[in-house]
């Protein structure tokens, strides 16, 4: 689990009208979608607790064996929950998830959320769409993305309980044209505010123009915004958003210069970007010095829960991979620490491993980066290649607690 750091904010970036392909002033307008759209990155987890079956029965037919499980899930818009859900999984079929979508007090057999499985070799985990009713005159619906994990039990939760996880937050989407292609675009609308403010909060762009949105902590068509205009390449132009206004139905991009991109892309095989630092002994270094070696780069902070947690593994990674050619940097995130403090603190926790001071990689991690969920870690080869960015629901070897002993033993050598 990572977490965001509420101190961690973005620099505004320097707004600049494109003056390369495009005259100053080139701006590219377009429209929103009738349907709000679901953040799949930002959920919360659900315990749906066992319910009687009597009380379903005008659900459907299902054998005596059926079991049950119901609670509320949040409505994204509201942020309240109010949304009467349950979920049914009777012998021989795929688990039903019913859900009161007009949230009218009452859920009918029409008002289904079917569930898939994410993945054909993993019968643990289906997902579905529930298209609720959206609030408001102009969208029609505010879609809620739910995962389902089946036989996973977590504390706290009884025999005939049922896990799943909610995406908290919806999006409104659009798509824009630039240059003839049509981009799509959108914009998080915060719980009980009827308006998007580009500026603020998760936003995407489709770049690469699968007319799709990855909007994963880590993809160049994401970012969180934090009083800023930010930047996008989509192909070989660079926008940011001038205005997106609901009531007008009204979005307008304008263009950039390149050199207003900040952004490194990151992806799997692609050379991680170089960057310079300072260690806490004073000393000028930078992650290229660590070539023909494996790099764990792991980017934390004390003040971080789930950082912390990590630690034991990440010691026992360096004590017994060493030898293998491993290597562990640390960027450290912690803000209101002297320098002696945080040798200090690194020499009690048992970090012996290289770790920059936060002063001397912040513009890295925050404009280049863009890091804003704590720990980030990635795995990059001797050649400087990522290997891993920990994204084990893309399949990429999962850098986490006792899985990252796992993956380092499976891909260093002997």
């Amino acid at each position: 689990m990572s977490i965001k750091s509420p101190a961690f904010a973005v620099p505004a970036l320097i707004i600049c009208l494109f003056s390369g392909i495009f005259a100053d002033g080139v701006e590219f307008t377009g429209q929103f979608e009738k349907s709000l759209a679901p953040n799949v990155e930002e959920f919360e987890r659900v315990v749906l607790k066992q319910s009687a079956a009597q009380t379903w029965v005008h659900l459907g037919q299902f054998s005596p064996t059926a079991e049950f499980a119901a609670s509320r899930l949040a409505h994204p818009q509201t942020g309240k929950f109010s949304v009467m859900t349950v979920l049914v999984e009777d012998a021989g079929t795929d688990p039903v998830l019913f859900v009161d979508l007009n949230e009218d007090g009452t859920i009918t057999p029409a008002e289904k959320a079917v569930l898939k499985l994410e993945k054909k070799d993993n019968p643990y985990l289906w997902i579905g769409t529930a298209p609720l009713a959206a609030k408001g005159d102009f969208f029609t619906q505010a879609p809620i993305f739910i995962r389902y994990f089946k036989s996973v039990k977590v504390e706290k939760m009884d025999k005939g309980d049922r896990l799943v996880t909610q995406s908290t937050e919806v999006m409104a989407r659009g798509t824009v044209d630039v240059k003839g292609r049509p981009v799509v675009v959108q914009y998080a609308m915060a719980a009980g505010v009827k308006k998007v403010n580009p500026q603020e909060g998760w936003l995407g762009v489709d770049g690469d123009g699968d007319g799709n949105i990855d909007m994963d902590n880590l993809s160049p068509e994401a970012a969180k915004a934090d009083a800023e205009s930010v930047v996008f390449r989509v192909g070989d132009v660079y926008v940011s958003t001038k205005k997106a206004d609901i009531s007008k139905n009204t979005i307008i991009l304008r263009a950039h210069e390149a050199k207003d991109y900040k952004r490194s892309e990151l992806a799997i095989g692609k050379p991680f970007p170089e960057f310079s630092f300072t260690d806490f002994e004073g000393k000028k270094r930078s992650i290229s010095e660590f070539r023909g070696k494996f790099v764990l780069l792991d980017i934390w902070g004390f003040w971080c829960g789930p950082c912390r947690k990590e630690l034991p593994y990440i010691r026992e990674a360096y004590k017994r991979f060493q030898a293998r050619n491993l290597e562990i940097v640390g960027l450290n995130t912690d803000e209101n620490f002297t320098v002696d403090s945080m040798k200090k603190g690194l020499k009690e926790n048992g970090m012996l491993w290289t770790n920059a001071r936060f002063d001397s990689v912040v513009d890295f991690l925050r404009v280049s980066l863009r890091i804003n969920s704590f720990p980030t870690t990635f795995l990059i080869s001797p050649d400087g290649k990522i290997l891993s960015m920990s994204r084990q629901e893309r399949d990429e070897p999962d850098l986490r607690g006792a899985d990252l002993l796992e993956s380092l033993d499976e891909l260093l050598p002997n």
